[in-house]
């Protein structure tokens, strides 16, 4: 059979990133012939590509129905089934794959990755294992394994693996961060940016449901009240930092004349985009931004569950203090230390003092309206410490502060 030209054409467009222009020669070919595996296939990777995985699949799923038996396809069924939250059928295309190519690497990791959402954690290992044996160096098989060996309890296999990661050249100050959070290693403090933007990218599609549904996150309303509590004033510029999905601009919208929110993660601020309360939405680490602007710009900052991600909270009140315009307020939650200051624990979710807050109050000329201890959220007692999967077990009060500081 002679080479379809389109389809050849559409392969190198493809191959150098032009995902319009290998479309546009996919959809050529299907005009002329409307069952052709590979154009059906690869326009169904492009719209997975683009993020619209509905549509990836619908492709995916005609390609499949013209042959069944090419595994790549079924993997590529999966990872969009499994962007959906169709998590068993996602489970299902991986084991279709696996049954026609069982050393399929691609698939072996999406269906560990799988099962590891499922909260199915010895599967998963077994999945990021075999992987493991197909490519022994693979730096995200390794992290994934050290990952699932923690939560499994086997920390000295899983600091081994996580060590074995950074001598393949994995992110070296992420695989530190997650050592300093179980004692292995110095305890830094604050998290890598970049383990944050991967984090909350991945966790974006399911985050409002997980955490508010799952865990019974409050925060958003709690520091909304203590905030309306605490003050009459309307119309007010507002600055939501690590305003994530945006579950807190809703609460905010009524008082605000402007409502700006900052977020390291793409994939959190499309969501908080499509809420449409926003005046503005910035992606940038939290600090950066604050740096980057002049000072004296907002009446309220608010900052709900990010401030877990930094320990050394000064950098933060700094930037912040300098936002404000006199009497302006802050407010903020965190969660209750133990220690004097400030801890990381295995949660990888610092936890603060509040003895420690109140002295940085005072030391960037803040007046500290109120500091009160409230129930955040709750904990599950068996999870996955890299990502907040799906709860697997019953939950535990999980105890912070909530604060209200005026500029002075």
């Amino acid at each position: 059979m002679e080479p379809e030209p389109d389809y050849e054409r559409g392969l190198g467009l493809h191959r150098s990133g032009d995902l319009d222009g290998a479309a546009a020669c996919y959809r050529a070919v299907l005009a002329r012939e409307p069952t052709h595996f590979g154009a059906l296939h690869l326009l169904g990777v492009i719209e997975g590509q683009r993020g619209r995985y509905a549509e990836a699949a619908a492709f995916i799923e005609q390609a499949i129905d013209v042959d069944a038996h090419v595994a790549a396809a079924h993997a590529n069924l999966g990872h969009a089934r499994q962007a959906l939250g169709d998590l068993l059928e996602a489970l299902i295309s991986y084991q279709r794959a696996l049954a026609l190519q069982p050393t399929h690497r691609i698939a072996l990791m999406g269906k560990a990755r799988t099962c590891r959402l499922l909260g199915r954690l010895t599967d998963a290992l077994s999945g990021y294992e075999a992987a493991l044996d197909l490519e022994p160096d693979c730096t995200e098989s390794l992290m994934n394994r050290g990952d699932i060996l923690l939560a499994l309890e086997r920390t000295a296999d899983g600091v081994a693996s996580l060590r074995r990661a950074a001598a393949c050249g994995a992110d070296a100050e992420r695989i530190a961060f997650v050592l300093g959070a179980i004692g292995e290693d110095v305890v830094p403090s604050v998290a890598p940016p970049g383990y944050l933007k991967d984090l909350f990218d991945g966790y974006a599609d399911r985050f409002d449901a997980e955490l508010v549904e799952g865990l019974n996150y409050r925060v958003p309303q709690l520091l909304a009240t203590l905030v309306t509590r605490n003050s009459s004033r309307a119309a007010i510029d507002i600055l939501d930092l690590g305003c994530g999905t945006g579950l807190c601009g809703p609460q905010l919208q009524p008082v605000a004349r402007r409502l700006t929110g900052v977020d390291l993660s793409p994939g959190m601020l499309e969501k908080a985009r499509a809420r449409d309360v926003y005046t503005e939405l910035a992606c940038m680490e939290l600090t950066d931004y604050l740096a980057s602007r002049g000072g004296e710009e907002f009446d309220l900052v608010v900052a709900g569950d990010v401030l877990i991600y930094f320990g050394d909270l000064a950098p933060v009140f700094a930037g912040v203090r300098r936002a404000l315009r006199s009497g302006g307020l802050f407010a903020f939650s965190v969660e209750a230390a133990e220690g004097p200051e400030w801890e990381l624990p295995a949660t990888r979710r610092y936890r603060h003092a509040q003895s420690y807050l109140e002295r940085l109050a005072v030391e960037h000329r803040f007046e500290v309206v109120v500091i009160e201890r409230a129930v955040v959220r709750s904990e599950v007692s068996k999870g996955i410490w890299r990502k907040p999967e799906r709860p697997l077990g019953e939950g535990t009060d999980v105890h912070g502060y909530l604060a209200l500081l005026r500029a002075g």
